[in-house]
């Protein structure tokens, strides 16, 4: 599978030619601050799998939910939010879904922190659902797909 994508003005352009191995929607508070929404709409792939094509997004960084560092990156010029990068992570990458050139490619196993969600806001009756972080439905994937590559503490 190959994915490509970028920001709504097109200055930032990226590609990934490798299929997610995580898909999900993220509830917590830091995702909706960042998309102005109820949750985030994320696909996990493998960083050496993703690369930029067209200039860098401008990044900040936040605490997610975990309590652990986030890299949001997002377009300087039109402000769309495009990568999320885990700091202590660096075998992933993230994309945000409403970046990518087809969006509905989008198939979210899990949701995460719906204890930070919206009554108003409905789950997806397909996904996997967590009061807060998940433990089965994304770290197992990441798990397996590292562990398929040689890499058991894909973590490090």
């Amino acid at each position: 599978m190959h994915l490509a994508g970028g920001c709504a003005c097109q200055s930032i352009r990226y590609e990934c030619t490798e299929a997610p191995i995580v898909q999900l929607l993220c509830h917590c508070r830091a995702c909706q601050y960042a998309t102005g929404s109820a949750f985030a709409a994320i696909m996990i792939v493998a960083a050496d799998k993703f690369r930029l094509l067209k200039d860098e997004p401008s990044c900040y960084e936040v605490m997610g939910g975990t309590g652990r560092k986030f890299r949001r990156g997002f377009c300087p010029k039109c402000g769309s939010p495009v990568t999320l990068h885990w700091t202590e992570v660096p075998t992933v990458q993230m994309i945000q879904v409403g970046s990518l050139d087809d969006p509905s490619r989008f198939e979210p196993q899990s949701e995460l922190w719906l204890s930070s969600g919206y009554s108003w806001h409905s789950t997806n009756p397909r996904t996997t659902k967590f009061r807060k972080g998940a433990v089965t439905g994304v770290l197992d994937r990441l798990d397996a797909y590292f562990a398929a590559r040689g890499r058991a503490e894909w973590w490090k």
